[in-house]
This record gives C-alpha cells, sequence and structure tokens, in this order.
C-alpha cells in the first residue's frame, strides 16, 4: 500500500504542530496575523512564515482588507481563513491506511 508522494507531503505540511494550530484557530474564524500570533503566543514573523507555507499548499487563502477601526483606519492587513483542502487531505489520508 504505497501512499502517493504528494499527499505525504501535504501530510507533514499539514501536521507540523505549529501550522495545524494555526488551521484550527482559522477554523473558527478569519483572523489576521497579529491575532493568530496574540491567541498562540507566538511571534508575528514566525506566524506569518507557516501562514506562507500553509498558503503555498492551499490550506488557507487570505486577502487584504483596509481595517476602519478608529485607531487603525485606513491600515491595509491581510486576513486568512481555512479552505477545503484541509479536510480532503485528511480523508485521503483515511483512506489510505
Amino acid at each position: 500500500m504505497k501512499i502517493e508522494d504528494r499527499l505525504v507531503e501535504e501530510a507533514h505540511v499539514l501536521l507540523h504542530p505549529i501550522r495545524f494550530r494555526i488551521v484550527e484557530l482559522l477554523a473558527e474564524t478569519p483572523m489576521y496575523v497579529n491575532e493568530i500570533a496574540k491567541a498562540m503566543g507566538e511571534e508575528r514573523r514566525l506566524v506569518s512564515y507557516y501562514l506562507l507555507t500553509l498558503e503555498e499548499y492551499g490550506f488557507v487563502s487570505s486577502k487584504y482588507e483596509i481595517l476602519e477601526r478608529p485607531k487603525l483606519r485606513g491600515k491595509a492587513v491581510r486576513k486568512y481563513w481555512k479552505t477545503g483542502k484541509v479536510e480532503e487531505v485528511i480523508s485521503k489520508l483515511k483512506e489510505e491506511l
């Protein structure tokens, strides 16, 4: 029983502890990098690094938004959310195992 290489690679990306926690947080609600970093107690740059990998593999998506909060009005920030690929990869893994 040979699991295809791409699936193994995607599972490896998804199952890293920090990346998996990011996906768990984004499953609850879309968030900005600073919100994710604060919720996890991790540095913003580390969270940004892992988000790039997750987005590259299609586990999260993002878009820029202009904030309307009084102190941050007009600032462009990137909001992230989980995609359906997470469930897809988990389902494929279950089939293979």
